[in-house]
């Protein structure tokens, strides 16, 4: 589904419901009166100004700032003299639209960003754990509460640990959001050759448990072995495609810190995470673009700690799944 053309759709029919109200509409004194047709018309430009003005910045950010719209509305009215109710002069549909919805969209938005935000799992890159269409909850107050855009931590509440999956803006394109664990907080020494994993000079323990197969796509079934994998005492699975390299050095980007905090070969690759940085890996290590890939995580690129799968329309078994 093409998003951005529903965006687009969203900012031409809003507009047009916007004005027909205003034809057909009889002059309002209370907020409680505006038309639905014109109520829809501003909840659809809202919708397409978030979907369009996601191209260029990060979803989550945008939809605070869109959520704010009322209250900014409801504010300006205060200032031109209106009222929710009882209004001498006839009540603008912007002004009532303000009135009528600050305070629940300022809710949504502010529970979002700084609280509990929803996620859907777009790939296979976290299997077996997570799968193709869970839909997630991510606690946003898990690593500090964060100003928005900066996404710097005003009240510091926690760090990542070892084992925590995370969400986190993509480093190499901020406007995305992605999900991976956590492998290496800053100071650790983290190696990864021939699919062994090893922290601090200490193997992480990882059996075989049983078999698993998946079907990804265009790539169709996939065979693999599920792993139960021990990191700082916390168990978790992941899988590994018997075959499959550890590492393809060409996919190997030029990220900060490489040549200074890494070496990479075809038997997998060693970092030392630098202070403020993280190293993440997908549990589906022979699936997954994550950090052996594209570097490390910086701590102002943080969104949250994935804690619980909500809902999964094709597997309602799932739903109340805690991540672990």
């Amino acid at each position: 589904m093409n998003w951005t053309l529903l965006a687009i759709a969203a900012l031409f029919i809003g507009p047009f419901l916007i004005w027909r109200a205003r034809r057909n509409a009889q002059p309002v004194f209370d907020a409680e009166q505006m038309s639905e047709s014109a109520l829809w018309g501003y909840f659809l430009i809202l919708v397409g100004a978030w979907g369009l003005l996601s191209l260029f910045a990060n979803p989550s950010d945008l939809f605070f700032l869109v959520m704010m719209v009322a209250a900014v509305l409801a504010l300006f009215a205060k200032l031109r003299g209106y009222k929710a109710k009882g209004n001498e002069r006839p009540l603008p549909d912007w002004a009532a639209f303000g009135f009528s919805n600050a305070l629940v969209l300022a809710a949504i938005g502010l529970g979002k960003t700084f609280v509990i935000e929803p996620m859907q799992i777009p790939s296979s890159s976290m299997r077996p754990g997570l799968v193709v269409g869970d839909f997630i909850l991510i606690n946003k107050f898990a690593y500090g509460v964060r100003i928005p855009f900066l996404n710097e931590a005003v009240v510091p509440v926690g760090k990542p640990q070892r084992g925590d999956v995370v969400v986190f803006r993509y480093p190499m394109d901020t406007r995305l959001n992605y999900i991976k664990r956590v492998i290496g907080i800053p100071g650790d020494s983290v190696e990864y050759h021939n699919k062994l994993l090893t922290i601090n000079g200490v193997k992480v323990d990882s059996v075989p448990v049983a078999e698993y197969r998946y079907s990804d796509g265009a790539e169709g079934s996939i065979q693999a072995v599920r792993m139960r994998e021990t990191l700082d005492g916390k168990g978790h699975d992941t899988l590994n495609v018997p075959g499959a390299p550890t590492l393809v050095p060409p996919g190997v980007q030029d990220f900060p810190g490489r040549e200074e905090f890494c070496k990479h070969d075809e038997t997998g690759f060693s970092c030392t995470v630098p202070a403020g940085k993280y190293m993440m890996l997908g549990d589906n290590r022979d699936n997954s673009n994550d950090g052996r890939y594209w570097g490390f995580v910086p701590d102002n690129h943080l969104a949250g700690k994935a804690f619980l799968i909500w809902m999964n329309l094709g597997e309602l078994g799932r739903i109340g799944t805690k991540i672990n």
